[in-house]
């Protein structure tokens, strides 16, 4: 299956028959599960197109061959046959670096739409086993921080700053997160950079078969590089909204963080 509009879920619990092996294409992600006597195997390929939507759902196959394919063994007593398939966020903040210069003048706000890469946990058996805990793509280390010492590991991606929701490309290996930002300073605020705590939001599956995290609201009071976060809940859609993961790490409600800039070599103001 390929498409942006509908999408079926890739999400959810199948059966592995003994001696079977399921294939998932998910965007560019690719991963092979097979199910042995006491083991389980799991085999992936993260592709590097970006913009790749394919979407194959527990498709039968044959099992990958391990000198092409990363495969990775793990010994199970449980008999049973049951694998878990569930997104996930990123474990660190994700970074997004604006394509284009963008500005949120003085006393003015804006709604941007970015999406964040997403994980794969993978669980089996009656116990709910975790094999896997992994990004479907991995994105790029970055730090974020004035200098080596201060700041902290994230991850980094581009964005267009789309306004509208209807232009934002939706792929089954990323979730949308709508993030409004309230420029109270008296100084326009340039968003080179842009950091999202996507691991203190919780995650959600729309009707139609999207990923959405929690929206989250920015304000910025002073002329420096920090911004009051706020996790104001679920996002505004159409179709009705079902919780898939929780947050990974809690934010504390109304929390400063360093929102804006920090890339290492600059300075964030005071």
């Amino acid at each position: 299956m390929t498409g942006t509009g509908e999408m079926s879920n890739w999400w959810g619990t199948y059966d592995v028959p003994m001696g079977h092996t399921l294939r998932w294409q998910i965007g560019p992600a690719t991963l092979w599960v097979t199910r042995k006597q006491v083991e389980w195997s799991v085999g992936s390929v993260d592709g590097r197109d970006p913009v790749d939507n394919r979407l194959v759902i527990a498709e039968d196959s044959e099992a990958p061959d391990a000198d092409e394919v990363e495969v990775t063994r793990f010994a199970v007593r449980d008999e049973s046959r049951t694998v878990r398939l569930a997104p996930a966020l990123p474990d660190r903040p994700v970074i997004f670096k604006a394509a284009r210069p963008f500005f949120v003048p003085a006393g003015e706000e804006a709604t941007l739409f970015v999406s964040s890469p997403l994980w794969l946990r993978l669980d089996v058996g009656e116990k709910a086993t975790e094999l896997l805990d992994s990004a479907l793509q991995r994105p790029s280390d970055t730090w974020f921080g004035p200098d080596t010492l201060t700041g902290e590991l994230c991850y980094a991606s581009r964005t267009s700053a789309r306004l509208h929701l209807e232009e934002v490309p939706v792929r089954p290996h990323r979730a949308i997160t709508a993030v409004r930002i309230v420029n109270r300073a008296e100084s326009s605020l340039p968003l080179e950079n842009l950091k999202v705590p996507v691991p203190g939001l919780e995650l959600f599956a729309s009707g139609d078969g999207h990923l959405w995290t929690a929206a989250l609201t920015l304000e910025r009071e002073e002329d420096r590089d920090q911004a009051r976060a706020r996790v104001t809940g679920r996002p505004q859609v159409t179709t009705s909204l079902t919780p898939v993961a929780q947050p990974r790490t809690p934010t504390s409600r109304g929390v400063l963080i360093d929102a804006f800039g920090g890339f290492l070599g600059r300075r964030a103001a005071t």
